[in-house]
């Protein structure tokens, strides 16, 4: 079996004792204040310390609030607020029990009609069938491969979740396909679940961290990891996204040639901001379904 992983997915089958991937919603008050303080004016209290060191301030925190300049405080609180409510999310998600259900199914290819595990919270959010159906069949034609992908293709799975859609890509003749997923219970109990269960191990690589550190290594160690892909498919969570980063990022990784497509999921409610080009790629579809819309960037033939 030919299931690679980094070392933050040292979590195959049978494996319990897993590492816990970084998780950037926690942000403690206290370093949101340095780094108000570091960036703005200081506040009087702070200034009783003589040191380069922000770090090194005594102060009580209370007071250095109380005697911010309004806009520094406003701004503080505000980004407070945010960050406790992240870490909220997270300790409910987490608190709860979750559980599993198999209610998709593989579309096409000769995997087609196998089912596919799927988290029964909310959490996750993968491509709805009919969507991924139109989806491939749009690169298909693009490539003009029939109802196949070459073998010799490479599929790079952004924000993974269940993996449908790079194993879809495998069904459809791809050759390998990397996924990358950051939740650790979602990676566990069904990304692996689903790639092990259809037999497809052989063909993939799992990569349990965040899609922007993923992002980061590939732009140094992208010939390390076989050189830019194919396809590469990106459906990141809606809600607390910056999807103008996540553009940058993809712009300033090595994912993609100019001969690659990529496939970009996101909400309708963001529309024309986003970008009509990313990195050497042009944007050839932007097609909505619902709340979704999907667009495809590709070679500008």
């Amino acid at each position: 079996m030919r299931l690679e992983w980094t070392r933050r997915a040292a979590a195959a089958s049978g494996v319990r004792a897993t590492p816990r991937p970084e998780v950037h919603a926690h942000v403690r008050p206290g370093s949101l204040l340095r780094g108000l303080v570091a960036a703005g004016p200081r506040p009087r209290a702070a200034c009783r310390a003589q040191t380069d060191s922000v770090d090194d301030v005594d102060v009580d925190e209370a007071d250095v609030v109380l005697e911010m300049p309004h806009e520094v405080e406003e701004r503080y609180l505000k980004l407070l607020k945010r960050q406790e409510g992240k870490l909220k999310d997270l300790q409910r998600k987490h608190s709860k029990k979750r559980s599993t259900h198999r209610v998709m199914k593989i579309s096409s290819g000769y995997l087609k009609g196998s089912p596919v595990l799927s988290p029964r919270d909310k959490d996750v959010r993968p491509m709805m069938g009919k969507v991924r159906s139109a989806v491939f069949s749009m690169l298909l034609s693009r490539i003009g491969g029939g109802s196949d992908f070459p073998s010799e293709c490479r599929w790079l799975d952004l924000f993974a979740g269940t993996g449908s859609v790079g194993i879809e890509a495998l069904s459809r003749g791809c050759g390998t396909c990397h996924f990358v997923e950051l939740d650790q219970w979602t990676a566990n109990e069904v990304l692996i679940k689903n790639i092990d269960g259809l037999g497809v191990q052989d063909d993939c690589s799992v990569h349990v961290e965040s899609v922007f550190d993923f992002l980061t290594k590939f732009s140094y160690k992208s010939e390390v990891m076989g050189g830019s892909f194919d396809f590469v498919s990106v459906c990141p969570p809606y809600n607390d996204m910056d999807f103008d980063e996540l553009v940058r990022s993809l712009e300033a990784s090595k994912v993609v040639s100019d001969r690659s497509f990529l496939i970009f999921e996101y909400p309708k409610e963001v529309g024309q901001s986003l970008a009509t080009t990313l990195g050497p790629l042009t944007r050839l579809v932007n097609r909505t379904y619902g709340r979704t819309t999907v667009a495809i960037y590709g070679p500008d033939l």
